[in-house]
């Protein structure tokens, strides 16, 4: 069994026009698990759009105008053990098991500030470590809007500097935790971008992604990086 998972910062989704239309495509991608972010849900919302979905929904709450994130489930076929979250809408952690196997899964959105960032990822990457313990997993999937672009020159247009740097942050995070880049592991030299300046369009960075652990590097059979972005976990799992 494959398990698709897919990731989209959607800008907001308080608009109900919008919202059923971005849970229309999220269905017809068939991801089995979806990372949205950028969602500005309120706990008053959860029923609701959880009976609009029609499928299970984890929330962290952001403000009607900025945060939020969500995990979504479309006919996932493994189950979920565990969840927390920030309560401030930047991540969701849940533990999920499927083919007998525990796989801890992060949902983020960074912020925009470097200092929060690194305080974010730091304390994700202990609460990794407690989880790994806990639970006996080592099979970690972070994904999502980082608000971070890893290299300053292969993620960035125009380049940063006078030679290219990795981002001390996510750095610091994968070295902790024992997890890599895998679309520029397998991509070593392509220049893709997720995000673009709404006022120049020659301002571009790559700032969604997927950061994976070693043990789980192993079963992806495909990663794509694009505004959405997706990577599969094949049934030897």
């Amino acid at each position: 069994m494959a398990v698709l998972l897919s990731s989209l910062n959607v800008r907001g989704l308080k608009n109900n026009v919008k919202r059923k239309a971005m849970f229309l495509f999220c269905k017809e991608i068939k991801a089995n698990i979806l990372f949205l972010q950028e969602t500005h849900s309120g706990k008053e919302e959860e029923t609701f759009w959880k009976h609009q979905w029609g499928d299970s929904i984890l929330y962290s709450h952001g403000t009607t105008h900025s945060a939020g994130v969500m995990i979504l489930f479309n006919k996932f076929a493994g189950r979920v053990i565990d969840h927390k979250s920030d309560g401030m809408g930047h991540w969701i952690m849940v533990l999920v098991e499927v083919c007998e196997q525990k796989i801890i899964l992060i949902n983020v959105y960074g912020y925009n500030n470097r200092s929060l960032n690194r305080n974010m990822m730091s304390n994700l990457s202990k609460l990794i470590a407690k989880w790994s313990t806990t639970y006996g997993s080592t099979q970690v999937i972070t994904g999502g809007d980082f608000n971070l672009a890893p290299n300053s020159w292969l993620d960035r247009q125009p380049q940063r500097g006078n030679q290219p740097e990795h981002d001390s942050i996510i750095c610091d995070f994968c070295t902790t935790t024992n997890m890599i880049d895998y679309w520029r592991m397998t991509n070593p030299n392509t220049k893709k971008y997720t995000w673009f300046s709404p006022s120049n369009k020659n301002l571009c960075s790559r700032l969604d992604y997927w950061l994976v652990s070693q043990t789980v590097s192993s079963y992806v059979t495909k990663c794509e990086t694009h505004q959405l972005h997706f990577i599969c976990i094949s049934q030897r799992l």
